[in-house]
């Protein structure tokens, strides 16, 4: 099977034109370094017949050889080898008779190929250079073969892995705590009887919320601008839950939110700073997210003065997604940085290539 996709290949090769084209000028070259160095080994001036014989002989075995696979298409290397071998014979044979035509006719030179055994001289040199020859352009044609399939692997594999990543993307995307959401409908709830204004803008940032996040588990990448509403969404949303036991400031400039960004990357971060640093804390606290550009890495900051360290290992699998995510989107050059506020609390910085979104 394998030797028939190589012969399938070489037909397909020598069906273009341009290949053939350049594969003649390549032998052209070749038989006349061949036609130089039996020149210089003669020290004579038999340069011109050299020359001529090796051209009529190279053109027409390679003119035989390539007719014959367009013809026959042989499917295996043995019958292809053996097609070569009778096209070489030949070739070198007529190549003869049409050298000692031009030589007679255009520059008047009339030998005979009999005297001191020439004529067998030049065909068995002429076959076994011609072989060579051959050898070189299956070789090269079957390295050019096998550089195609790995190439053709390489994609393949390259793909599959693509799959395989937007598969675990649109996973970890669609992970949605569920005691948030329950959390936030019970205290809907309970505020449509006591603050029925406060219990419908709740209703509205949920609403808003939950339909960015389940639209954002199909497209790979959205907008900074777009992740930053939807925090926003989200914060309003535990403000009303923690009044003023939450502050939150966002500053994040209009010419970095207009970037592309993984979706549902940075709420992880803010979440965990909710749920781990502030709401566990009596008196609460503060958030702010800020974006930076600095050397083509976007750094987007989510600073807490909640509980610190002491309870931020219980942070789940929050975290750990989105360390996990940056590794499958950026590789070496993504990283999430986390690090114990100067003052108290947690600051978690988040690196992302540019050039990459």
């Amino acid at each position: 099977m394998q030797e028939r996709y190589e012969t399938e290949f070489i037909f397909k090769y020598w069906l273009n034109f341009k290949n053939v084209l350049v594969d003649f000028i390549i032998i052209i070259i070749i038989n006349t370094m061949i036609a130089l160095v039996i020149a210089a080994i003669r020290h004579d001036n038999s340069f011109l017949l050299s020359f001529v014989v090796s051209q009529s002989s190279g053109v027409t075995v390679s003119s035989a050889i390539l007719f014959s696979l367009l013809i026959f298409r042989p499917q295996t290397w043995k019958s292809l080898l053996s097609i070569a071998f009778i096209d070489i014979c030949l070739g070198v044979w007529i190549g003869l008779q049409i050298s000692i035509f031009i030589l007679q006719y255009f520059f008047h030179i009339v030998l005979d190929w009999k005297i001191h055994g020439l004529g067998l001289s030049f065909m068995t040199s002429g076959i076994i250079l011609s072989s060579v020859i051959f050898y070189f352009f299956m070789t090269k044609l079957r390295l050019k073969y096998r550089s195609e399939m790995i190439a053709r692997e390489k994609i393949k594999h390259a793909a599959m892995e693509k799959e395989y990543l937007s598969a675990n993307l649109k996973m970890l995307q669609a992970q949605i705590e569920p005691h948030f959401l329950f959390n936030t409908l019970s205290n809907i709830l309970s505020l449509i009887d006591t603050q029925p204004d406060k219990g419908k803008s709740m209703l509205l940032d949920l609403t808003k919320l939950l339909r960015t996040s389940l639209s954002r588990t199909m497209p790979e990448q959205t907008t900074l601008a777009q992740e930053i509403s939807m925090i926003e969404a989200y914060l309003h949303i535990q403000k009303i839950r923690m009044d003023e036991r939450l502050h939150y400031e966002i500053d994040v400039p209009d010419n970095i939110r207009q970037y592309s960004f993984p979706p549902m990357l940075l709420q992880p971060l803010v979440e965990n700073a909710v749920k781990h640093g502030l709401e566990p804390k009596v008196e609460g606290g503060e958030i702010i997210i800020r974006a930076t550009l600095d050397d083509h890495l976007l750094i987007i900051k989510v600073t807490d003065t909640g509980l610190g360290f002491s309870d931020f290992d219980k942070a789940g699998v929050g975290i750990a997604n989105v360390c996990k995510r940056l590794g499958l989107l950026f590789g070496e050059k993504g990283r999430l940085i986390i690090e114990e506020n100067k003052s108290h609390g947690v600051c978690a910085a988040m690196e992302v290539p540019v050039n990459d979104l």
